[in-house]
């Protein structure tokens, strides 16, 4: 959902329409893969070396080194090379500096939460209540059924 607004914010930045993009996209093949460098992200890479500095904090994109490995050839016979996140040996950042940047953090995310309207939490509220009622009467009705086979089996 993040993803989407930002695109979005980045299309009305470069003035883009929604009705200047349906025409580029129905120009494009249905079938057409897209070029795998233009949808690619970095992140991956970052949580690779987060993973490998041992700490779930932010890792800054200026301290990864990238190292080439061995190229492959592929089934067609062309040759590819991974680039690897290495990650630079740094010393693991203090406690406090650990709990600031968690809070920062969780502080950034809760300002990218769409927060429910009035209407919205009215109609979950709602939906809630009906289930509850529905589930109260069906469990009602089967523990009436249940006792008065009870009794008349042990009658």
């Amino acid at each position: 959902m993040a993803r989407n607004r930002k695109r979005a914010k980045e299309r009305r930045a470069r003035g883009e329409t929604r009705a200047a993009v349906r025409p580029r996209l129905a120009a494009a093949p249905q079938d057409a893969a897209p070029d795998p460098i233009e949808h690619a992200t970095p992140d991956v890479e970052l949580a690779d070396a987060q993973l490998a500095l041992g700490s779930p904090g932010q890792v800054d994109p200026e301290e990864l080194e990238f190292e080439e490995e061995e190229t492959e050839p592929t089934d067609n016979g062309q040759a590819i090379a991974a680039a690897v996140p290495a990650a630079v040996a740094v010393g693991r950042p203090s406690l406090i500096s650990r709990v600031v940047g968690f809070l920062k953090g969780s502080w950034g995310e809760l300002q990218r939460v769409q927060w429910p309207d009035r209407r919205q939490v009215a109609q979950a509220t709602g939906v809630v209540i009906g289930f509850v009622i529905v589930a109260g009467v069906f469990l009602g009705v089967s523990d009436l059924v249940a006792s008065k086979l009870i009794n008349f089996i042990l009658k």
